[in-house]
């Protein structure tokens, strides 16, 4: 691992963070993550604290993440480490790679990639990253090492998986709400595993879900009051994988799709 122009976060788990099983959250580890995203950005001086008076901010495009260790739980501590990788036209590509209480392999437990803009945070209009900052110094500093995927694949909408059963409505209210007044990036994450357990009819006091893989595309912002209707199916070539999407009621494109990787084991 190169540490130049790395930022390290370093992230106590408390009892608070965790799931019945005392594993973290995913969602909570997602928070933890974009804290040390945002630290690294403080390098280049594109913070949100540096955006937001300039009328701009970060929008989260997608994000994959991959697991190949257990999470950490209650009193654990979260090993962060986050660097750029540099742009690809209007977009930034940022790498993770998560450990649990000692930054070296042997506590490695996963990694993840994600793709963001810079956009006006009226309409959201993206801005070329060289309208905002000095992307020759951004670029000459990036790290070209991939934590997951050199390019994340896009997913595509499936209209059958309104079909396959009974599907989840979700309001956005004050609490789910992000700098922006949108729906926050890590309550999507919190709505599909929330479906997939209701999907697999998880029973939290006897089962435990272990997820393996996410993958997140953010096609349209939710606003606050907006009822989000979500609904899952299985892929047809992977009994551990499904697909989850959310729309907006009466909406006639999708807000977010998701697929999962995950299994249900007992506790």
């Amino acid at each position: 691992m190169k540490n130049h122009h790395h930022t390290i976060g370093h992230y106590p788990v408390r009892m608070q963070d965790c799931d019945p099983t005392r594993r973290i959250h995913l969602h909570r580890l997602f928070d933890f993550a974009q804290d040390a995203d945002d630290q690294n950005c403080a390098l280049y001086g594109i913070q949100s604290v540096d955006l937001h008076p300039r009328g701009l901010c970060w929008i989260l495009i997608s994000h994959a993440s991959s697991f190949t260790g257990a999470l950490p739980r209650g009193e654990d501590m979260l090993i962060v480490d986050s660097w750029t990788r540099g742009t690809r036209g209007v977009r930034f590509l940022r790498e993770n790679r998560y450990y649990k209480n000692t930054l070296d392999d042997a506590h490695y437990f996963g990694s993840a990639t994600s793709e963001w803009i810079i956009c006006t945070r009226g309409d959201h209009r993206p801005l070329r990253p060289s309208d905002v900052m000095d992307t020759e110094m951004f670029n000459n500093d990036r790290d070209a090492s991939v934590g997951l995927f050199d390019k994340i694949p896009r997913l595509l909408a499936d209209d059958s998986i309104w079909q396959m059963g009974e599907h989840h409505t979700h309001e956005v209210v004050l609490s789910d709400l992000d700098t922006n007044t949108h729906l926050h990036s890590a309550c999507y994450l919190r709505l599909a595993i929330d479906q997939l357990g209701r999907h697999r009819a998880l029973d939290p006091a006897q089962d435990m879900l272990i997820v393996n893989a996410i993958h997140l595309q953010y096609i349209q912002e939710v606003n606050f009051g907006q009822r989000l209707l979500i609904a899952s199916k299985n892929t047809e070539d992977d009994p551990d994988a499904f697909l989850v999407e959310g729309r907006v009621e009466g909406a006639d494109n999708p807000s977010f799709l998701a697929r999962l990787e995950g299994r249900i084991v007992a506790r």
